[in-house]
């Protein structure tokens, strides 16, 4: 991840209390919030609608 696009999602988690840093299937999702997780980072998964 490029730094200007890590600091615009600290800014919006800052700023807003979260930021969207995945998308895609359940799947995807899912392993990507383990991922967050294994690296002691606070994740939640959120179907858009």
């Amino acid at each position: 991840m490029s730094l200007a696009k890590a600091h615009k999602l600290m800014m919006d988690v800052h700023l807003r209390g979260k930021a969207i840093v995945s998308s895609g299937n359940r799947e995807k999702a899912e392993f990507d919030t383990f991922r967050l997780h294994a690296h002691g980072l606070w994740a939640t998964m959120e179907h858009p609608s």
